[in-house]
């Protein structure tokens, strides 16, 4: 590593600075490391869309001289130029003749052979390389190493899947990658060897279900970067070797293996492909305004034909946060000397199990975990939404902070899941073997009728809270919906067992939603102050219910008592003050669930109608707890 000149720390460029991936990088990096000295390269600069204190150079990398002049003035270059097959290794080649060393997201198979060649030009400059340092090549990488080194497949098959929802929409340059995966012919690792083939559009494999997805994705397959480091010498050396067949494919929201193969025969022609690529940009900014466009990415890596013993990646973020915190994490690993590296160039397969060990461990302080496929339990930790999410610092920096369940667009596939988690309830499983046929349609339509007076009964509510009226209707219209259904549940099967078995449905409908509006404990625990953040979060959300009259109370040293719940006085107006503490309940979980990582202890005492007081007090030895994780 090139000696820092600044007491400030390391002088830092992100060459692409202004694309998707290159602003989350700098956002990241300046949140969590403010030590660095951080500037944006960029051949249209944008200074107005940077972090403060950030820089912003123009920098075009068709002028070798000037590129290079600019380059000498920093210690590490982090390239995040896209298509990477446009510009192959010339950034880092640059990079070598100014002294410096860098890093790259590169997804292009052709550029990752045009990168590894440089390695001996590397070590003889005494420079360092990582290269493929996103998500796929990269994490994929990682996870691709974990399995190896547990020898998880005798024959040493292992396969890659990845899913990217449509909420993103997509940046300028990725089309270009998608649009080389369509290609008819891939390059493939088969027994260790690097093979051309017809792509397999109709095999065993062609499909593929993902977390939190109601069936099978049609799969795509691909000529993945990682072929290029895997049959490469050093890729049939140490941990690598392991693996003899690597099968790597994907899935994006709404794009279909017909359109891919009919794209694919076109974009062979002259001038298509930059057409293609400016097209499937505009579809992408069209498609995520749909209803049903999730934010979901999940990769999974498993060996031979087991994705039970697989290992995980999944959560409500894009594939370009993914891509970003792995290249925040290649950076803090390669600048505090943690790789167990020479000079050269490595991508993450040709690292040794130090190096490995070192990018998870960071990767997990940015909320990267991941997770064995057979260890998820759903019924019992319904993660239908994943958990990873970035952490850039305390809980403000978090997802839904400051919100509650009625300041959010919820996810596209809630209301799908609300209404399995109620068909598959043992309260609805009874009333219809005692309501049969026709007759339940029947009380179908009178809970529904109902469903109206009640909210028609809560005008009162709805007036006295005019400042937040479009909250308030969707308050109101849940709470008549629970009132409706659980009422006429009442009347049918007594109040004994319709409440005990409402208030079941309830809680485990609640936990699932909860698990999506709240961090998850992995990464509660990677905040700057995991008590601090937890006690910060659950305020913040009081506060939120405060400011909407959900409730009033007193705030404390180390908590808050709740004095008035809004929900329990519209469940007394509508005749079911028996409900008036289920939402208590549900949060109480909810933040124990939080904060289990944490080292704190979570007391809830409750009261009447929906009362509680709540106190979030750190344990004596917080770090063994976070140790522990």
């Amino acid at each position: 590593m090139k000696e820092h000149n600044s007491p400030g720390g390391a002088r830092v460029v992100v060459i692409g600075g202004t694309g998707e991936s290159g602003r989350r990088i700098l956002r990241v990096l300046r949140a969590r490391h403010p030590q660095l000295e951080l500037c944006c390269a960029a051949r249209r600069p944008r200074p107005h869309d940077l972090p403060a204190g950030v820089a912003s150079v123009t920098l075009d990398m068709r002028d070798g001289a000037a590129a290079l002049a600019l380059l000498r003035q920093f210690d590490l270059a982090i390239i995040a130029l896209g298509p990477m097959d446009a510009f192959g290794a010339a950034p880092h080649a640059l990079c070598l003749q100014a002294g410096i060393d860098c890093i790259d997201i590169n997804d292009s198979l052709a550029s990752a052979e045009a990168i590894l060649a440089l390695d001996g030009e590397a070590r003889r400059a005494g420079r360092t390389i990582l290269t493929g340092m996103g998500l796929a090549p990269g994490l994929s990488g990682l996870l691709l190493m974990k399995l190896a080194r547990e020898q998880a497949s005798p024959a040493g098959v292992y396969r890659s899947r990845f899913y990217a929802g449509a909420a993103y929409g997509g940046g300028e340059t990725s089309p270009y990658a998608i649009l080389d995966s369509f290609k008819p012919d891939i390059e493939v690792l088969r027994q260790g060897k690097r093979r051309h083939e017809a792509a397999p559009w109709h095999d065993g494999h062609a499909s593929f279900h993902f977390p939190g997805q109601a069936k099978a994705a049609p799969l795509i397959a691909y000529s993945a970067p990682e072929v290029a480091a895997l049959a490469a010498p050093r890729g049939r050396s140490g941990v690598a070797a392991q693996v003899m067949t690597f099968d790597p494919r994907y899935h994006i929201q709404f794009l279909t293996p017909g359109a891919a193969r009919f794209f694919g025969r076109i974009g062979r022609w002259k001038g298509m492909r930059q057409r293609l690529a400016r097209m499937f940009f505009n579809s992408g900014q069209s498609v995520k305004k749909r209803k049903n466009a999730d934010a979901d990415c999940s990769l999974w890596v498993y060996p031979d034909d087991r994705p039970e013993d697989g290992w995980l990646l999944h959560g409500a973020m894009s594939s370009y946060d993914f891509t970003a915190l792995m290249a925040c994490a290649a950076t803090e690993t390669l600048l505090a000397g943690a790789l167990d590296t020479q000079a050269g160039v490595y991508s993450v397969e040709h690292l040794a199990p130090a190096g490995h060990d070192a990018l998870e461990a960071a990767l997990r302080r940015y909320g990267v975990t991941c997770r064995r496929a057979g260890t998820l339990r759903h019924q019992e930790d319904p993660l239908h939404f994943g958990w990873c999410q970035p952490v850039e610092g305390g809980a403000a920096s978090l997802a839904h902070y400051g919100a509650c369940w009625y300041d959010i667009v919820v996810h596209p596939r809630m209301t799908a899941l609300q209404t399995r988690y109620l068909t598959d309830s043992a309260i609805w499983g009874l009333l219809r073997s005692k309501v049969r046929g026709l007759a339940f349609a029947g009380f179908v339509c009178r809970v529904m009728l109902r469903w109206r007076a009640h909210y028609a009964a809560l005008a009162p509510m709805r007036a006295a809270h005019a400042a937040h009226a479009a909250q308030w209707a969707r308050i109101t219209r849940d709470i008549s919906m629970f009132t409706s259904g659980y009422s006429r549940a009442r009347e049918l099967l007594g109040q004994n067992e319709a409440f005990a078995l409402y208030r079941r449905m309830f809680l485990e409908t609640g936990r699932m939603e909860m698990r999506w509006l709240w961090p998850v404990p992995e990464v509660i625990a990677e905040t700057a102050e995991p008590a601090t953040a937890v006690r910060d979060y659950w305020l913040a959300f009081v506060g939120r219910c405060e400011e909407l009259g959900l409730l009033r109370g007193r705030r404390s040293g180390h908590g808050y008592a709740i004095e008035y719940c809004a929900y329990a006085e519209m469940f007394f107006l509508l005749g079911c003050p028996e409900l008036a503490n289920v939402v208590r309940e549900m949060e109480h979980e909810a933040l124990a669930y939080m904060a289990g990582r944490a080292g704190v202890e979570v007391c809830w005492r409750p009261g009447a109608n929906g009362s509680a007081n709540v106190s979030i007090e750190a344990l004596a030895a917080p770090g063994a707890v976070r140790g522990a994780a």
